[in-house]
């Protein structure tokens, strides 16, 4: 019996878990069902009765009044049904008399059909009529300034739909064309993720605030002709399947086109942008137009992939056009463009993906505005700017940037030379890479790499004119000898005016063909003023003791007069009897005497000359011979600079020189 008894106690307690188990799961059960039966499971049509309800009832979003439309299906694929023509009055009428901006909320909702945007708002003529005072103060105020030509006599006054309330349509589906053409919205528009499936007409359109159609699709053209933007403007994740539109249009704050993709054409042909405008991460599969656009301010197309042409012709830059670790797939056009002195187009890690891949740009003016910030990552790139330009025979632009490529390979070494540890200093490398930066820096100095012939031919003119003057004083000057030699005033007056006046000739004209002229004076000074000057103060403090005192010591080749290249000339006379019969001391008796010295120096410098003047090798002191022989040394390195920048400044002039 007790056992029994038992038995039956454990049955009670089972059962008593099964009804404890079961009442948990019910109520679970109805806590999800709840929340799950209050969202519809698909989307209902709007009517008109709906509409007006929710017309009536308007709801607090944002901490504005809404007329809350979303998730419904809006059918206007009938214009004359009486949906289609309530939903515009009603709507019409409830912002209209709103003292504040209503905005009107169509997030998630289906718009079957075409659908007005542009009756929405209030037509009306702007500055005058019955209606334009259905606008607070504020609002007239800022719609006078979004059309000052209402102001001005003699102006046509234009007729405008101008909308008070906010729009928004997040994640929208539009079926028909949108028409919000020569409209003024006062309030922001936004249309995230909303997908557009025809095309969308916001030609004139005006927009006072912020405009957002982040991540939206547009599967056919969007057209925004003559559009104005007067605040910040997103339109970045945007897929544009069809051609968009923004000719003649303005933007006075920041766009924002990231990371969108163009299949087809977008143009921006005379458009204006006061602000940045963001490209980066962006496709563009077709063309991209921005002929006889303005930019104010800077151009973004990071990382972005450019797979057809980019039109720049005849445009306005007045910052950067970033083009760092852009794909160029085919060619950019800068043709006739104008930047001023703030412009730059940053080419740090440009990629080209393709034989096609170009940048052109006006001979000898493109090059001064391409910038690279640093040489470590970017030597290819140099690399396919100086083969674009020479490809292009652009042959200056192609050197400047090959200049530019050897300023930061200058300044790289520098940098490595700053950072080197005391342990491996006066190491070979260290020798090597000081070797490097000093040659390097002279090329530069000399002739910006073999590209600026003009600064090469002055810096040959100050030197022949400093040294004439030198050879002119030692041979002409002689007041310490039992006869004194001293050159008349003429000839005074006329080898200082010509020194002078070639001498001047080099400093402006180096002031005028480069943009460093001192740090180049200086190098100049460098090179040809101290080892002249110890040398012709050595002369007159040693004094002169030798024979021939009462000639000169240059003596010309008497058989021939002819103007002649003499690059295997040597600045001492023979020592054959034979050929030393023919050369006789220059004559100091002439007026014209004084130009003998310079067709000495051009000799020993350009390797040219009407006469063949050479230093006598009898009675000859040796610092003389000195002097000339270091003329003579920097006159084969400064030819070999001049040729080696002819080939490089003259297309075709490399095969003339060279064979």
């Amino acid at each position: 019996m007790l056992e029994s008894l038992m038995r039956f106690a454990q049955s009670k307690n089972v059962v008593i878990k099964i009804f404890q188990v079961i009442a948990i799961s019910a109520c679970l059960a109805l806590s999800f069902c709840k929340p799950l039966q209050a969202v519809p499971s698909e989307s209902s049509y709007l009517t008109v009765e709906i509409l007006q309800e929710r017309g009536q009832n308007l709801i607090q979003q944002d901490g504005k009044d809404t007329i809350n439309l979303t998730n419904y299906i809006i059918d206007l694929s009938n214009p004359s049904s009486e949906l289609s023509q309530q939903l515009y009055r009603e709507i019409n009428n409830i912002v209209s008399r709103a003292s504040n901006p209503i905005k009107i909320d169509f997030s998630d909702a289906i718009i079957q059909g075409d659908f007005r945007l542009n009756q929405l708002g209030i037509f009306t003529t702007i500055g005058e009529g019955a209606l334009f005072s259905l606008f607070t103060p504020s609002e007239q105020k800022l719609i006078e300034q979004y059309y000052p030509l209402a102001n001005n006599v003699g102006q046509q006054i234009p007729l405008v739909n101008v909308f008070r309330g906010e729009l928004k349509f997040d994640q929208t589906v539009f079926t028909g064309e949108v028409d919000g053409s020569n409209s003024l919205f006062l309030q922001p528009v936004t249309a995230t993720s909303a997908k557009f499936q025809a095309v969308v007409k916001l030609d004139r359109a005006i927009f006072g605030r912020e405009v957002d159609f982040s991540q939206a699709v547009f599967e056919q053209p969007l057209s925004l002709l003559q559009s104005h933007f007067f605040a910040e403007t997103k339109f970045n994740q945007v897929k544009f399947e069809g051609i968009t539109d923004f000719k003649n249009s303005q933007f006075e704050q920041p766009v924002d086109f990231s990371e969108s993709m163009f299949n087809q054409l977008i143009d921006f042909t005379r458009s204006v942008f006061i602000s940045s405008a963001d490209f980066s991460q962006t496709i563009f599969r077709d063309r991209l137009v921005f002929a006889k656009s303005k930019f104010l301010n800077s151009l973004i197309f990071i990382n972005s992939t450019l797979k057809q042409p980019i039109t720049f012709r005849d445009i306005y830059v007045n910052s950067t056009i970033d083009l760092q670790d852009a794909h160029l797939l085919n060619r950019i056009d800068f043709s006739n463009a104008f930047f001023t002195s703030k412009a730059s187009i940053n080419v740090s890690g440009l990629t080209f993906d393709s034989t096609e891949a170009k940048i052109i740009g006006q001979t000898g003016v493109i090059s001064k505005f391409v910038n690279v910030k640093r040489l470590a990552g970017n030597e290819t790139v140099l690399r396919n700017l100086i083969r674009n330009f020479r490809s292009l025979e652009q042959i200056a632009d192609a050197n400047y940037l090959e200049f530019k490529q050897k300023q930061l390979r200058v300044k790289q070494i520098g940098d490595r030379l700053a950072n080197t540890t005391w342990r491996t200093i006066f190491s070979w490398t260290w020798i090597s890479l000081i070797f490097q930066w000093l040659g390097l820096n002279l090329l530069l100095l000399l002739g910006d790499y073999g590209t600026n012939i003009n600064l090469l031919f002055n810096i040959g003119i100050i030197a022949i004119a400093l040294f004439s003057l030198v050879f002119w004083w030692i041979d002409r000057y002689r007041p310490s000898i039992s006869q004194p030699i001293m050159p008349t005033r003429y000839e005074i007056t006329m080898m200082l005016g010509s020194y002078l006046i070639l001498t001047m000739l080099g400093i402006v004209n180096i002031f005028l063909t480069t943009d460093r002229p001192w740090i180049i004076l200086i190098g100049i000074a460098i090179i040809l003023l101290p080892i002249p000057t110890l040398i012709t103060s050595l002369i007159y403090l040693q004094g002169r003791y030798h024979k021939l005192l009462n000639t000169s010591y240059f003596v010309e080749n008497g058989q021939f007069r002819e103007f002649r290249l003499l690059l295997g000339r040597l600045p001492i006379i023979p020592r054959f009897p034979f050929f030393r019969e023919r050369y006789q001391p220059i004559l100091w008796d002439k007026r014209w005497g004084w130009l003998n010295y310079y067709d000495f120096s051009l000799n020993n410098i350009f390797k040219l000359g009407f006469n063949d003047i050479r230093l006598r090798d009898r009675h000859l002191p040796g610092l003389i011979s000195t002097l000339v022989w270091y003329q003579w040394c920097l006159g084969v390195l400064y030819i070999v600079l001049l040729l080696w920048t002819l080939s490089r400044t003259i297309p075709g002039l490399n095969l003339l020189i060279y064979f």
